[in-house]
This record gives structure tokens, C-alpha cells and sequence, in this order.
């Protein structure tokens, strides 16, 4: 324990190419952290411009370190490789560029007094994403809702500002994928008890944003990882791939049945009938196949059969209908606006499952 009874902390924030931002952000740092013991680890990613410099200036003024990173990127890996190094009994991640208000950092650190985590929060009541452009708000408020199940108790999951106890994170434990770490700290450490401190996103006002389609893709990684770690989500997909094969292979032997589709039932529309057929029996087997291996040992609501049945019409529906969005309202290709369409369906199905069909008995 030290100034004023507070603990020590270790504030974490990689960067790249943010030299305009580093002498403000440490200056306002140590404004707000005057009752603090405190160290500021800037993890860098071999910036091309003079970021390393401007530490290494400041280092003799503030209790600065620096982890240059030469043959290494990404900010998950960055907030990891930091908390190695990290010495404060308390921890604070956060960017570089401002848009994380030093300001906000004492209210992070105070409620992990009763707290194992602290998420700086755009969504709490008190908390604004700030002055977003429609487009950038449509895509948070989206993967921000793909990640509800990791963390239901987080209103912003994808916070990149937060706090929490040293003890309560192990950086070997992490996987660092992509460059949401606070989503993997929210849904896969040792994290208990969880609270958010609303703040304004403030905007960008040095350099340029790091938002690009790869990190949305290393976004998309992340969280099927995430989820095959914490549900029993990985059971619900292989018994997902076993119906897909049922479906197709009695589709296949009810269609080759058929020798001249325009004598036959529905015409030229003769597919339709052995291919409802095919997925009521892939249903069936999925619903058998859930209820003893997936969901082994919860309680089956009542109706369980009939509730499983109407939920996989229903996301089918679904399914076709976020295709069609994604195509024509969204102008992505149909390769991707399909594989995009299928995760969010499929995690649509498995609540559904886990929350309608389905209750855990309580022990």
C-alpha cells in the first residue's frame, strides 16, 4: 500500500506510430494519478515514426517503460507482453490516442477495491460512444452483440479501457488473438465479481485510426475461439455438422427416387418436398443428439421437442433474412455476407437452445 493508502498500478498501452499523442497522454496521466504509486508500460510495435524516441524522452521525468516489439504485432499480444512485465498490485489497459480519458483512470481503479474488473463503459447509463459516424456505430453495436453471451453482465464488451486485479489475470492463460484482450479478460479469466464506470469516447484528434477489415476478421477469429472455450457451443456445432450430413445424405437418396420431375408432385418445384423431409429428420437427429450429449444433465423444458422444432424453422427463416440484408442492403458479397450471416444465426440458435429448450439444474 502507498500515497494515500492507494495500491500501486500498472497502466498498460501499446502503440504505433503515436508520437503527437504520447507526451499529452502521460502528462494528463500523472495529473490524475498524483495519489498513486504508478508505472506507465508503453508496449510499441516497431513504429515508424519517433513514438520510442518521445518515451525514452519522457522516461527521465515519469516512470515510463518501454517494450520495443520489432518482429511482433497486435494489440491483444501488446497488452499481454505488458502485464509480464507489470509490477502494480492493480492494472489499467488503454489506447494511446486519447480517446480514453486519462482523466477517467481513478474512477476505473477505485471500485476494484470490491471488484476483480473494471470496464470503462460507452453503454452504462452516464457512458457515449461520443460523436461516431452512423456506420461506426451500426458495426460496435453488432459485435458488441455477437459477444453478449461471453460476458451478459458487460453492457460495453468491447471496451479496450479497463482495470483489474493483477492476481486476477494470468497473461500465459491468455490467448491473444485479434484486438479485443478486455473481451477475452471478461470471458475467460478468473474474473468474478464485474462492474463498468461509465465515459465519452472522445475523438481522435493526432494521427489516424487502426480500424481496418483485417482486425474485423481477426474480430470474427476471436470470438468463435472465445466461444469454444466457455460454452458447451462446441458439442452444439459438431452435432450441427452431423445434421448437416443426415440432411444432405437423405435428400440425396429421396431425390435420386425421382426419375421425371415434371410428372411428379409440385412440378418443377419437385426439390421441395424431399428436402423438407431431409431437415425434418436432421432436426430430429440435432434434437435427440443435444438433448443426450450437449445439454447432458439440464433440464429440458416442457415441450422441449415441439420448442426445438418451431426454434429451427424459425432461425432458418432468419438465416435467409440476414443473407438477404447483408447482400442487398449491406452491398457484401455473398460468400462472406453468408458466412457472416451463419455465425450470428448460430449463436441466435444456441441461446435460444440453451435458454428456451434447455435450463442448467441449479446445484
Amino acid at each position: 500500500m502507498n500515497k494515500n493508502g492507494n495500491g500501486s498500478v500498472s497502466i498498460i498501452v501499446p502503440t504505433y506510430n503515436e508520437q503527437d499523442n504520447i507526451q499529452p497522454l502521460v502528462e494528463k496521466l500523472n495529473n490524475s494519478l498524483l495519489s498513486y504509486d504508478y508505472e506507465i508500460i508503453f508496449v510499441d510495435d516497431d513504429s515508424k515514426d519517433n513514438t520510442a524516441r518521445v518515451i525514452n524522452s519522457l522516461a527521465f521525468q515519469y516512470p515510463l517503460k518501454l517494450i520495443e516489439r520489432k518482429n511482433k504485432r497486435g494489440l491483444a499480444s501488446a497488452v499481454t507482453d505488458g502485464l509480464r512485465a507489470a509490477t502494480g498490485e492493480s492494472v489499467v489497459v488503454m489506447d494511446a490516442d486519447l480517446q480514453h480519458p486519462p482523466e477517467v483512470v481513478p474512477g476505473l481503479l477505485q471500485p476494484l477495491k470490491a471488484n476483480d474488473l473494471v470496464v470503462g463503459s460507452r453503454y452504462c447509463r452516464g457512458g457515449s460512444p461520443g460523436e461516431w459516424k452512423f456506420s461506426r456505430k451500426v458495426v460496435s453495436t453488432v459485435a458488441n452483440l455477437m459477444a453478449l453471451p461471453l460476458a451478459p453482465k458487460i453492457k460495453d464488451r468491447m471496451s479496450g479501457f479497463f482495470a483489474f486485479r493483477r492476481k486476477a489475470v494470468n497473461p500465459d492463460a491468455l490467448n491473444p488473438v485479434g484486438w479485443k484482450i478486455g473481451l477475452e479478460v471478461m470471458a475467460g479469466s478468473r474474473c468474478k465479481a464485474m462492474t463498468e464506470v461509465p465515459y465519452t469516447f472522445v475523438p481522435r484528434q493526432r494521427g489516424s485510426s487502426k480500424l481496418s477489415k483485417r482486425i474485423i476478421w481477426q474480430y470474427l477469429k476471436q470470438l468463435v475461439q472465445l466461444y469454444l472455450n466457455k460454452f458447451q457451443i462446441t458439442n452444439f456445432m459438431i452435432v450441427g455438422g452431423i445434421g448437416y450430413v443426415i440432411n444432405m445424405a437423405v435428400y440425396s437418396l429421396l431425390t435420386l427416387n425421382i426419375k421425371a420431375p415434371e410428372t411428379n408432385f409440385l412440378g418443377q418445384h419437385f426439390y421441395l418436398a424431399p428436402f423438407v423431409a431431409s431437415s425434418l429428420i436432421a432436426i430430429t437427429s440435432n434434437y435427440i443428439l443435444n438433448k443426450v450429449w450437449t445439454f447432458k444433465g439440464w433440464k429440458e423444458q416442457r415441450l422441449g421437442g415441439l420448442r426445438y422444432l418451431i426454434m429451427a424453422l424459425a432461425t432458418l427463416v432468419l438465416d435467409m433474412s440476414f443473407l438477404a440484408m447483408l447482400v442487398d442492403w449491406g452491398k457484401m458479397s455473398p460468400i462472406p455476407a453468408a458466412a457472416l450471416a451463419i455465425l450470428i444465426v448460430f449463436i441466435v440458435r444456441f441461446l435460444i437452445a440453451r435458454k428456451w429448450i434447455w435450463s442448467k439444474n441449479s446445484l
